[in-house]
């Protein structure tokens, strides 16, 4: 049976329809306390939202689905205005939106009509949340002999009234491969970043490694491994001897790409890293830096590596304090370059600059200096690694942070607690936390400026 977790997960990875159910689920690793809280929190929201408007539910016996399909079904038929948690059943489908609304106009049950409805905590709307709603309309047309073409997707900050009618056609597309997915067909193992947070990554990744697939390739995004896949390259050896005309006629890629994805599947097939020579701006201040922000995006850290020492800029509640502190330690200096790996900071430097105002010729300054190394790794070197994250690149490089759990989203974790017990040893964490993460931007900065 194809149910809506399928085609929610089939548009993340289409994998992890088929290990959903086709592999034992004891292989699966357990959920991360980050992923944890974010289920409560989305249950929360939930509740927050339904408690705000007068619901009925379908009252079943556990799994039978049959059972609540029929007392749904009732539900529909005595005019209900919003039902919560309803169960859609039609052939081997089944759906269980998280709310069905009423409308005005004639359908089956008569002057009326349902759309679905679906509470996400996130802020924006994703491509699975969009196609899951698809899916629930595609039943309810069937079910009430109408569909209006809409749904709705009640968000952290908003709610949107989406017109379903624009992704029909890929939904339409996708749902025959579901099914021959939910029934046996092994399709769509890919590895890129997502994998690191994904419960069957004990799976996926060392049968990828053993069998050398090609999504192993840094920078080889899904749709591409599909295309490339279709033309009959599925390892990494098949992409080192394909005609680069080929691939490019495939996938649309320049032949400079197209040499870098050949190059990268070499260095992971013999394990030599290749790095170009790299001469960096002359300063008397080469500075690493790294921020860290709270789950609601607010900043409370700026940790710098500087002159063989970690200096820092913390504050629980008064980010435009953080941000005028790092400002003055900046000016201070006759000359500086401010080295982080990846875009985060400097979007953050962005969005908080205008908001607490700083004038124009100190944002120039800083951004003029920023120099990104996580841009010029990508462009100039090829290492043995299926990641680029800051992690694996330092860990590769001989590094290893203090804490054995140490991740960005734990990070946040031990800020919540902290800011609830003020607990001293847990503020350390978070500080020894983000000085590994300056110390391993400066070891990455020392091994492409050395070429070693």
């Amino acid at each position: 049976m194809v149910d809506g977790t399928d085609v929610f997960e089939y548009f993340l990875c289409p994998y992890k329809v088929y290990n959903r159910h086709h592999r034992d689920k004891s292989l699966m690793l357990p959920l991360s306390d980050f992923a944890k809280q974010l289920m409560e929190k989305g249950r929360a929201f939930e509740h927050e939202i339904v408690s705000c408007i007068s619901t009925v539910r379908p009252t079943y016996p556990h799994g039978d689905f049959a059972n609540g399909f029929v007392q749904t079904l009732k539900l529909m038929q005595q005019d209900s205005d919003y039902i919560y948690q309803p169960v859609l059943k039609e052939g081997s489908y089944l759906g269980i939106p998280d709310l069905l609304i009423k409308q005005k106009g004639k359908s089956k049950l008569g002057a009326y009509h349902y759309i679905p409805a679906d509470i996400k905590s996130s802020a924006r709307s994703k491509d699975e949340q969009l196609m899951q709603l698809l899916f629930y309309n595609m039943l309810l047309e069937k079910i009430q002999g109408y569909s209006a073409k809409q749904g709705i997707l009640i968000l952290k900050n908003s709610s949107e009234l989406i017109d379903l009618s624009r992704y029909q056609e890929r939904f339409a597309a996708a749902l025959p491969m579901i099914e021959k997915v939910n029934k046996g067909f092994e399709y769509g193992m890919h590895i890129d970043s997502v994998c690191k947070e994904c419960p069957w990554r004990v799976v996926c990744v060392p049968l990828a490694e053993k069998t050398q697939d090609v999504s192993l390739v840094y920078g080889l995004s899904r749709p591409t491994h599909h295309k490339i896949n279709e033309i009959g390259i599925k390892t990494l050896t098949d992409l080192q001897k394909a005609d680069t005309a080929a691939i490019s006629e495939a996938t649309g890629a320049s032949e400079n790409v197209i040499t870098r994805w050949k190059e990268q599947a070499n260095v992971l097939l013999t394990k030599k890293a290749k790095i170009a020579t790299l001469e960096f701006p002359k300063t008397k201040n080469p500075i690493c830096l790294d921020i860290e922000t709270a789950e609601d995006g607010s900043l409370y850290l700026i940790g710098l590596w500087h002159n063989n020492a970690f200096k820092h800029f913390f504050s629980e509640n008064d980010e435009k304090k953080i941000i005028d502190d790092f400002i003055e330690y900046l000016l201070a200096l006759e000359d500086y370059k401010l080295y982080h790996y990846g875009i985060y900071e400097k979007t953050v430097f962005k969005q908080l600059f205008e908001k607490y105002k700083i004038p124009e010729d100190i944002q120039k300054d800083i951004f003029n200096n920023m120099i990104d190394i996580f841009v010029l790794l990508k462009k100039h070197a090829l290492l043995p690694l299926k990641y680029y994250n800051l992690k694996e690149v330092a860990k590769h490089f001989g590094f290893s942070w203090r804490a054995k759990d140490a991740s960005g989203s734990n990070s946040m974790l031990w800020y919540n607690e902290w800011k609830s017990k003020k607990d001293a040893k847990l503020l350390k964490k978070i500080l020894n936390y983000n000085e590994d993460d300056v110390k391993a931007t400066y070891i990455v900065l020392q091994k492409l400026a050395k070429n070693e």
